[in-house]
């Protein structure tokens, strides 16, 4: 009867020592894949960041621009040079900026104070449009890497618990004794299961990411 249960002990703790080395490399293999998910999204991400701060440059370029085209053009509004008006507007006013133009023409004639272009918040959503789409994806982009980090980090946690299950199968066979066998079978089936239970709510990376970065 010894003999039974010794072996039964012998099998269940191969199979658990199988199960945790597998499910220990399955972990070890998604945190590489998310780690490298980080860094790819982090590079995207530093580029997009770039290109944001070029495209500020040319949106507060544009802002000068149109400023001193207003002061120019308003010159020749009160001198009332019909043709130098249109000089400035077929050659020098950009034609996003013609409606604004048009607008603030209109207040003018209207006895209105013209509304200050850093105030018009439909003009700033125009000239700073394509800066802050180009920001705001840089900083989902931020965000996704810090999350692929996180996931990353929570398979490495995984694989540690997995670790303390292999120890618990592996000292198995030192101890004679079937109770204390059992024990140790029944902590590393428990461990086990609280890895297997934050893994499943873990997302899953496909191996494929790592070819495809590496093309």
């Amino acid at each position: 009867m010894g003999s039974l249960v010794d072996r039964f002990l012998e099998v269940l703790a191969v199979i658990l020592l199988g199960g945790a080395t597998v499910a220990t490399a399955w972990c070890g293999l998604q945190s590489a894949l998310w780690s490298g998910e980080q860094d790819r999204i982090a590079v995207i991400a530093a580029g997009e960041h770039a290109d944001a701060t070029r495209l500020f440059g040319l949106a507060t370029q544009a802002v000068s621009y149109d400023a001193m085209t207003v002061a120019e053009y308003a010159q020749a509004v009160n001198s009332g040079n019909q043709q130098l008006r249109t000089f400035y507007r077929s050659s020098l006013v950009r034609k996003e900026f013609l409606k604004y133009l048009d607008s603030w023409e209109q207040e003018v004639q209207a006895g209105q104070t013209p509304t200050n272009l850093l105030e018009d918040e439909n003009y700033l959503a125009d000239v700073l449009g394509p800066y802050r789409k180009a920001l705001a994806q840089a900083e989902a982009d931020d965000r996704d890497a810090e999350s692929a980090g996180r996931i990353g980090d929570l398979y490495v946690l995984s694989t540690v618990i997995l670790a303390v299950a292999l120890f618990f199968a592996g000292v198995t066979g030192t101890f004679r004794s079937p109770t204390l066998r059992l024990v140790m079978l029944a902590i590393c089936v428990l461990t086990i299961a609280v890895s297997l239970g934050r893994l499943a709510d873990l997302p899953v990376a496909d191996a494929t990411w790592a070819l495809l970065g590496s093309h």
